[in-house]
């Protein structure tokens, strides 16, 4: 959805998702729009055929009125490809109805409905009434898997919000999601429970774009702070979906998922939400993150949630002969804020005992009248990860194992 205009602010729930569960495409109405606009703005064809589908589909009388809000399905069926052609994919030998096929998934992708390529996630999107009523005759049999799954463009390069909350995703018995942003090998999340769901988390890793943040030149290779905070981000927003929460990711990157490499490339393809490039000026830079998280809170305030959380994740720089354990900054006029703080030193004084016995933590809590931290509405939490210069803290970025240990440890903060 390339219409999302994020520092602007204009945020519009026009997200689709596919899913498995149900076989079909879904979709969020908008104000204004009926069956045949909600069609439409598919690329499909409102005529009788395809508006029937529609309303069978949705157990929906003929001619009933749409919810605004509410998603539902399309007569858009989900077809695994098979790496070969459209037509050995669904069981036709119609070159001319394969091409009609191809071109309405090229549109889709070229007006922002889809996210990639079908050959890139295997993913053919097939109409089942689109094509002059004559489904029947063309000898469509999809191949079509059992399993439950959800495809969404949540952090996609055009995308910022997952719009399928928690609630709808459990109605729909959705039990994965798709998350491109992810990265290809993290990108297929399994849904272990929704005890998220209602939840609003607002995640914003620190610098990027023009801004690398601190820099260790002296490392092997360049290490930056941007690229490492973006990381453990990506791994915690993981955390988070996988509980059903609503999540926000302020930074993204469309090239960088989840990486397991131990020196992460610097790079400055970072914008925010995806869309909007981020300034080189500190002042103009902080001034539109602190404005998209208070423009979405607003509007998720407006939808009726009632739990926010907001986290910044950065890496501190110090002297090379300063080792740094975690610590955390909150805004003392917010108690949320504080308490959240709390929350996560608590956290990692436990894990740090099980699992680093005889080490001890020394993380501190404190209450710091940094820009960010008191200039979002919703309660935020900011995070130091280590000191990018000292070798031993270095270990807790360069690996891994590491990097999901201290998201990991984040979400369990978090969920309290």
């Amino acid at each position: 959805m390339k219409n999302v205009i994020v520092l602007l602010l204009v945020f519009t729930w026009t997200c689709t998702w596919a899913t498995e569960s149900h076989n079909h495409v879904i979709a969020r109405v908008k104000k204004g729009e009926g069956a045949g606009e909600l069609l439409k703005r598919h690329l499909l064809t409102p005529h009788e055929c395809n508006l029937e589908e529609f309303y069978k589909i949705n157990d929906l009388s003929t001619g009933g009125y749409l919810i605004l809000g509410k998603i539902y399905k399309l007569p858009l069926l989900i077809v695994s490809y098979n790496g070969k052609s459209i037509r050995s994919t669904i069981g036709v030998d119609d070159f001319n109805y394969a091409k009609k096929i191809e071109k309405l998934n090229l549109d889709l992708l070229e007006v922002g409905i889809r996210d990639r390529h079908y050959t890139e996630n295997n993913r053919l999107w097939v109409p089942v009434a689109e094509f002059d009523c004559e489904k029947a005759e063309s000898g469509f049999t999809p191949a079509i898997e059992t399993s439950s799954y959800i495809s969404s463009s949540l952090f996609n390069v055009s995308r910022s919000a997952l719009a399928a909350h928690g609630e709808e995703l459990k109605t729909a018995g959705v039990t994965r999601i798709l998350v491109p942003l992810m990265g290809e090998n993290y990108e297929n999340i399994e849904i272990e429970d929704y005890s998220l769901a209602g939840q609003v988390f607002y995640i914003i890793s620190g610098h990027g774009g023009p801004d690398p943040g601190a820099v260790c030149k002296s490392c092997p290779q360049m290490m930056c702070e941007d690229e490492y905070a973006y990381d453990v981000a990506l791994r915690l927003a993981r955390n988070l979906l996988q509980h059903g929460a609503t999540v926000e990711m302020i930074v993204q990157d469309p090239t960088d998922g989840v990486r397991d490499d131990q020196f992460l490339k610097c790079d400055r393809d970072e914008k925010t939400l995806g869309i909007k490039h981020i300034a080189r000026d500190q002042k103009t830079r902080l001034r539109d993150r602190s404005y998209t998280v208070n423009q979405l809170y607003n509007q998720y305030v407006k939808m009726g949630y009632k739990t926010h959380k907001a986290i910044e994740i950065h890496v501190d720089s110090r002297s090379e002969n300063k080792r740094q354990d975690v610590f955390f900054y909150y805004n003392g006029q917010n108690a949320s804020s504080k308490k959240m703080a709390l929350n996560a030193q608590e956290v990692f004084a436990r894990k740090y005992e099980k699992h680093q016995k005889g080490r001890g933590y020394h993380g501190y809590v404190e209450d710091r009248g940094i820009y960010m931290v008191r200039a979002v509405k919703p309660p935020m939490l900011f995070v130091e990860l280590a000191n990018i210069r000292n070798d031993a803290d270095q270990k807790r970025l360069l690996l891994n194992t590491n990097r999901q240990a201290l998201a990991n440890w984040l979400f369990e903060s978090l969920r309290q």
